[in-house]
């Protein structure tokens, strides 16, 4: 078959025909995707023994375009095949930050220029450009995390010697060093040259020109980018937050264990030759003389002893007192009335005296001594003005200003 008149069915039905030998070569060629001339042949030779549909080299390389020959004699796999199997395979390879970075440069590049584009057709292409190099960078950043994550996991297996604590711990350090930490950079806002402060930029512009613009075909187009820099600046957020609370103190807390557990190892494997530890252990144990019978038997068998010893029980009878809730005297409270020769603000006297005897002022103890007011020897003078409030313990009263003395004899 030509591969001029080789369509998309003809790709897929290769890739679900010979699924085995794709995923076989797929996973012999990581991470450079370069697979060995004589092993690439045997994974043929292998899988035509193994299956009913057979394949050929010039069949994969030549009209499939599945892969090619380089110089070295190498077999080299499309790398459009490589990322639509990435995606399949749920098995992305990690990529440097330095290479995702290089995604900066060209959505900055890509923007600088629409900013001082004039022609309508070309504006047009320059955001379909950003949209498409923000959407690719988005599943690389997908991918790139969901693999850090995984093999994350991986790392809290437990290990089965000292060398698999080692790998740990370097493999903590190398992803914290050379992914985590320029990751971060490349995904920072507050940093000048990070690709989400790029987008935030973008997003900035594009809100003004959807509304300004007057070409209906450019208004939606500015449209459309402003959506795509929205729902990416949401998507990188929540990645980086998961590479920043999730992902970093993981591989930390992996780290640091990897550490004790390592050193833990290497003290039991050594424990009989004590010579090996690069610190000479104390003596962790010593001889002491004991006695063998406890020094607490005598108690505690006497406690046991007792519990068969059977007395008359003792009854006592704790007398109780009856607390008398305090009332008050009216006719006290009168006579410091008359000693005062009259109080300005009577109400507000009333409960001001209450507080010297008592913290509970009631309603009832309250109007004893409000109702003082109704004394005939007594004479009480309103001032104009605002009711103010007195709070009780179960009530809440708004009194007027009173002015209260003595009836002067006729």
């Amino acid at each position: 078959m030509s591969n001029l008149n080789l369509s998309g069915k003809d790709i897929l039905k290769f890739l679900l025909a010979h699924y085995e030998f794709v995923q076989l070569a797929f996973n012999a060629s990581k991470p450079d995707f370069i697979i060995d001339a004589d092993k690439f042949l045997n994974l043929i030779n292998e899988y035509n023994t193994s299956s009913e549909s057979k394949i050929s080299v010039s069949k994969i390389t030549v009209d499939l375009k599945f892969c090619r020959q380089i110089p070295t004699g190498e077999y080299k796999l499309n790398g459009n095949y490589t990322s639509f199997l990435e995606f399949i395979f749920d098995d992305f390879i990690l990529d440097l930050p330095e290479t995702l970075k290089n995604r900066y440069q060209a959505i900055f590049s890509h923007f600088t220029s629409l900013q001082v584009e004039a022609n309508v057709g070309k504006i047009i292409l320059l955001i379909q450009e950003i949209i498409k190099v923000v959407e690719k960078f988005l599943n690389d950043i997908e991918g790139q995390t969901y693999r850090l994550l995984r093999d994350t996991e991986s790392l809290k297996i437990n290990a089965e010697n000292h060398s698999d604590f080692t790998m740990r711990i370097q493999k903590a350090n190398y992803w914290i060093d050379e992914y985590i930490i320029p990751l971060n950079s490349i995904l920072n806002i507050d940093h000048p040259h990070s690709v989400v402060n790029a987008i935030v930029q973008i997003q900035r512009y594009t809100s003004e020109k959807r509304i300004l613009t007057e070409n209906y075909e450019l208004k939606r187009e500015f449209e459309k980018l402003y959506g795509c820099t929205v729902s990416a600046k949401v998507e990188l957020d929540q990645t980086l937050s998961r590479l920043t609370r999730e992902l970093l103190p993981l591989l930390e807390r992996i780290k640091s264990d990897s550490i004790i557990l390592s050193g833990f190892y290497h003290y039991v494997e050594n424990v009989d030759q004590p010579e090996n530890y690069i610190i000479s252990l104390p003596a962790l144990l010593r001889k002491t003389k004991t006695n063998v019978i406890s020094k607490t038997f005598g108690s505690e068998a006497a406690f046991f002893i007792d519990q068969f010893s059977y007395y008359a029980p003792e009854v006592l009878y704790k007398e109780q007192y009856e607390e008398l809730e305090w009332l008050p005297d009216a006719s006290y409270f009168k006579d410091q009335i008359l000693k005062a020769k009259g109080v300005d603000d009577f109400y507000q006297w009333c409960f001001d005296a209450l507080k010297e005897h008592t913290n509970n002022i009631t309603l009832s103890k309250y109007f004893t001594v409000s109702n003082l007011i109704l004394e005939e020897d007594l004479l009480a003078e309103y001032a104009e003005g605002p009711r103010f409030e007195i709070q009780l313990s179960d009530a809440i009263l708004q009194m007027p200003k009173v002015k209260l003395y003595e009836k002067l004899p006729q």
